[in-house]
C-alpha cells in the first residue's frame, strides 16, 4: 500500500547486460522502421494507382505499376535488412 491510499505500480527497465544500448542500435532501429515504411508506402502507392486507373488502361499500365511498386519493396527490404544486420 502506498502512503497515498492506493497501490502503486512501478515499471523498471533493466537492459540486457550482454547487449548494451549504443548509437548503432538506435540507427539500426531507425533503419528498420524507415525500411518497413518505404516497403509499405510502395505497396500502397502501387495498389492505389492500380485501383485509380480506368479499366481500359489497366492492361497497358500493369508492368510500370508492378515495377515501380516492386522497386520500392526491394529498396525498403534492403534498408530493413541493413537495420537488422546492424542490430
Amino acid at each position: 500500500m502506498s502512503p497515498h491510499g492506493g497501490t502503486a505500480l512501478a515499471a523498471v527497465f533493466t537492459p540486457n547486460p550482454d547487449h548494451h544500448s549504443t548509437w548503432s542500435g538506435f540507427f539500426a532501429l531507425v533503419a528498420f522502421v524507415i525500411g518497413c515504411a518505404i516497403a509499405l508506402i510502395g505497396v500502397y502507392a502501387a495498389v492505389s494507382t492500380w485501383r485509380g486507373l480506368e479499366p481500359s488502361r489497366r492492361p497497358g499500365q500493369a508492368l510500370p505499376v508492378a515495377l515501380t511498386g516492386g522497386f520500392f519493396v526491394v529498396v525498403g527490404l534492403a534498408v530493413t535488412a541493413f537495420g537488422v544486420w546492424l542490430f
